[in-house]
């Protein structure tokens, strides 16, 4: 076993990876009222989506909808933990934002797509014609500034759908 200084390698390795692990733990205790807003919203998009399909007399799979309602869960996991390591790597270290700010403002884009498909489907159980999308009105706002940028950010959610 290599020497360094008075501790060995292996125990340095340990101590690092021990001091990361209880800091990571401790940014996902900070988080945990995100976690629950995920968990809600992607209950509530499947609920409410099976409930549509089921008004409109469509052919409906379960294996299809978990399928969906686990790549949703795993994408807004993702956009949480991605703004979350963002916010410890880089805009802490600086003093722009703390890791919970930078967290929310990830989840926050997550959140505006599905709180969009919740009130499709909301407005569509009740008859409701629903013509306001967050995503189109987003969308448009960035085309209004450039059209390239506009474009590129629209065929990607339409890639995303299929």
């Amino acid at each position: 076993m290599e020497m360094a200084g008075n501790i060995t390698t292996s125990t340095g390795k340990a101590f690092v990876v021990g001091t990361m692990s209880t800091e990571a733990l401790t940014a996902l205790f900070d988080l945990r009222w995100m976690l629950v807003l995920i968990v809600v919203l992607i209950v509530a998009d499947f609920w409410f989506g099976v409930s549509e399909s089921l008004k409109k007399h469509e052919h409906f799979r379960f294996s299809r909808a978990g399928r969906r309602t686990c790549n949703k869960a795993v994408d807004y996991v993702t956009y949480l933990i991605l703004g979350s390591v963002l916010g410890l790597a880089i805009f802490e270290p600086l003093g722009w934002a703390n890791h919970v700010t930078t967290a929310a403002i990830g989840l926050g884009f997550g959140c505006i797509w599905e709180i969009d498909s919740i009130v499709g489907h909301v407005c569509a159980l009740h008859g409701i014609k629903n013509t306001f999308s967050i995503k189109r009105f987003i969308i448009s706002l960035i085309k209004s500034k450039n059209k390239d940028i506009g474009e590129a950010v629209e065929d990607a959610v339409d890639n995303n759908k299929n």
